[in-house]
């Protein structure tokens, strides 16, 4: 039936009605803008860590960071944060709005660093040089079983320890609990958002299989995702006006190069065993759809990390194999090299720290090249401990789950579910619990298992 016939039709049948209300009063209960999302772009708690944050002033360090000028925007800060102060929700509203229309039309800084950098955005022009080799495995299929096993126990239990140091400095860490980094600290949780959109990839990928697009991703994304933080957010509004990836990833989307793909990205290592070229190609179909650019390469180098944890189990080779799979001449590379010969060229770690945190001063916690770093650190001087390096990571501070569970997916690869110390597999109680409606708790048995029929649907 066309349009027209449907909307005809309808009036047809349509019979006058006196209604004793216009139902008008349930137009504030629909209120476009709420309050709690209002407050939450100013002045908010991270839920694991409680550490403060400010998405507005994210977005404003995050369009400068990409080479443009926001001082219209930056002049326009201090003004909402009046009315923040004075509980203005009405003026908040509005100047919230201006600051994002602000960052869309800033103009390009031309004397700006960004514009040295080449940012290819098609999957031919990132993928040009990477290699499609394809690493044999080890025929004992119980040994694959186990290290994917293991790889989502690494994953859930660094993101459990992650989720309460996230959003605070390595100054602020070491002072507040010392000796206890590296370490659980208070009560045991797997809930968090990262784990949120693997559940979903998986989901799309089992409907799908290799035929997967970016656009099946994002429309389970709205079918199945209440709400999300930063890039994602924006991601999910984009796509419920039905602007679908790439546009999504990056249509007025200030937080397109923050860490969101490379936190979830481990997912497609884990269904590419020693397969990184695929792995990368699942992770850039998945990552365009909240990100782009830089952002996109981060949830690749995440994935083809992941994947080259089933046939290398030195973290530093896979950490120097993965340089491979980053395009040339890209500002991600360059600072992913930076800090691999830092490492190469320092024995402590906290010195590496210290120069990453100088570099990176100027970008927000929750940007991907500051975590990205911690990652590199973390697993170089780690030497493949697995309590060395969650303790490394958690020292690292900035968005500390995402990292930790990059990190515990690639060790716990390499260690298998067996060999993984039970400090931090038992608290688990083998369940991972989310805020998703169709998945509130699930076995981590369940998950490994779900993930191998995938991988070998013959078995």
């Amino acid at each position: 039936m066309k349009a027209w016939q449907n909307e005809l039709e309808r009036r047809k049948k349509a019979k006058p009605l006196i209604s004793k209300s216009q139902d008008w009063q349930h137009m504030e209960e629909m209120n476009i803008f709420p309050e709690d999302l209002l407050l939450s772009y100013w002045d908010s708690r991270v839920p694991g860590s409680y550490a403060p944050e400010s998405l507005i002033v994210g977005a404003v360090q995050s369009v400068e960071n990409m080479g443009r000028d926001v001082s219209s925007a930056e002049k326009l800060l201090e003004k909402g944060f009046e009315y923040l102060k004075a509980k203005n929700l009405l003026q908040l509203k509005a100047i919230t709005s201006e600051i994002f229309f602000l960052l869309s039309k800033a103009k390009q800084i031309e004397s700006h660093d960004y514009k040295n950098f080449e940012r290819p955005l098609t999957w031919e022009e990132v993928s040009e040089k990477f290699s499609k080799e394809k690493y044999n495995l080890c025929e004992n299929f119980d040994i694959i079983k186990d290290k994917i096993y293991g790889g989502w126990l690494g994953q859930l239990a660094g993101a459990s320890m992650g989720t309460k140091l996230e959003g605070y400095t390595h100054d602020a860490l070491e002072e507040a609990y010392g000796d206890q980094l590296g370490n659980y600290i208070g009560e045991v949780s797997t809930i968090n958002d990262d784990i949120t959109y693997e559940l979903i990839f998986l989901k799309t990928y089992e409907e799908k299989k290799q035929g997967i697009t970016s656009n099946d991703i994002a429309k389970n994304w709205i079918a199945y995702i209440p709400f999300g933080w930063s890039a994602e957010l924006v991601a999910l509004e984009n796509i419920k006006r039905g602007i679908f990836p790439p546009e999504s990833g990056y249509f007025n989307n200030p937080f397109q190069e923050w860490i969101g793909s490379q936190m979830r990205c481990m997912v497609h290592g884990l269904l590419c065993p020693g397969n990184p070229y695929e792995a990368s190609r699942l992770a850039f179909i998945d990552s365009q759809v909240s990100h782009s650019g830089n952002g996109v390469y981060g949830g690749i180098n995440s994935a083809v990390m992941t994947s080259l944890a089933f046939i290398e189990n030195d973290p530093k080779k896979i950490v120097q194999k993965s340089l491979d799979f980053i395009p040339n001449n890209s500002e991600f590379k360059k600072n992913v090299e930076n800090v691999v010969k830092y490492c190469r060229e320092n024995e402590d770690w906290v010195y590496v720290l210290k120069l990453v945190e100088k570099d990176f001063e100027k970008y927000n916690w929750v940007h991907l090249y500051p975590n990205t770093a911690a990652v590199i650190t973390s697993l170089w001087y780690g030497n493949g401990d697995f309590n060395k390096t969650m303790k490394i990571v958690s020292s690292f501070g900035y968005d500390v789950d995402c990292n930790a569970g990059e990190i515990g997916t690639i060790l716990g690869i390499i260690y298998g579910k067996e060999n993984i110390p039970a400090y931090w597999s038992e608290p688990l109680r083998d369940t991972l619990q989310t805020y998703l409606p169709s998945f509130h708790k699930i076995k981590i048995n369940d998950l490994s298992e779900w993930q191998i029929h995938l991988i070998f649907p013959y078995l």
